[in-house]
């Protein structure tokens, strides 16, 4: 599949120094995007080659006068934005609910969800200068089935699904001398990569099966085929797509499997 919408278009993705998210990054640079990188650790050796083709910012989104900082400086760089992916986020240690540790819960909220609301009313402001801007949130399945031990996680993720469809109406309609967004959101499941490296998932045969257990295929996805559905999100083949949450779980979020 060929995507023909990004090339020279400003496009800011946060928590693009690992993961999927920097699998995306260096897709978009393929396609020739102009890439904003946000990050709280954009000085990594493995970054090296890609500081050359890419625009960095240190930036933790939990930290309101950082975010604001940041996106100050965007606007007086690029002036606007055309795109957006809000992919920054942290995983919670495993608790139950009775012995849940407030102070990480809130930690997790700060990131995953405030985090993510401010960093999309700073882009909403900067997209909404152009025609055919969107912006891809990323949630996970764990927003769409509750996951035992996993409340502040869970929680973080699904009230960003209801974020993503609150921002989706509200900019679905020029108004106001403001052109329309299409936001969306993804929703993967277990993907290979940063916590399911091949050696933490070796380390862990049982945690690793359960992992696959939850999933219809029994198998983990690619940081490539989370890129690809946010790509198609944000692209204008998707142009009639607002307000949707994309599972790319593997079936997970389409039933119960262990």
């Amino acid at each position: 599949m060929k995507y023909i919408d990004f090339e020279n278009k400003n496009i800011v993705v946060s928590g693009g120094t690992n993961g999927m998210g920097l699998y995306l990054v260096q897709r978009l640079v393929e396609l020739k995007a102009n890439v904003i990188v946000l990050g709280r650790n954009i000085d990594k050796p493995e970054l090296k080659e890609l500081r050359r083709k890419c625009d960095f910012f240190t930036c933790n989104i939990a930290n309101i006068e950082e975010v604001n900082d940041t996106f100050d400086q965007i606007k007086s760089k690029y002036n606007t934005l055309h795109f957006a992916v809000n992919n920054a986020g942290v995983t919670a240690p495993y608790s139950n609910i009775s012995e849940l540790d407030i102070i990480q819960w809130k930690k997790i909220i700060d990131i995953n969800l405030t985090g993510t609301a401010h960093c999309l009313k700073r882009e909403i402001q900067l997209i909404s200068q152009n025609k055919n801007g969107a912006i891809v949130n990323v949630s996970s399945c764990a927003g769409l089935q509750a996951l035992k031990m996993q409340a502040a996680y869970s929680v973080s993720k699904a009230a960003i699904n209801m974020l993503t469809q609150v921002a989706a109406i509200e900019c679905a309609i020029d108004r106001d001398d403001a052109h329309s967004i299409r936001i969306n959101a993804v929703a993967p499941g277990p993907i290979l990569g940063g916590m399911n490296s091949e050696e933490n998932l070796a380390k862990n045969p049982e945690k690793t099966q359960r992992k696959l257990s939850i999933t219809a295929m029994k198998k983990f996805g690619t940081a490539e085929e989370v890129a690809n559905s946010i790509l198609w999100l944000l692209s204008q083949q998707s142009s009639y797509t607002t307000g949707i949450i994309l599972p790319v779980d593997g079936g997970f979020s389409s039933g119960k499997f262990n």
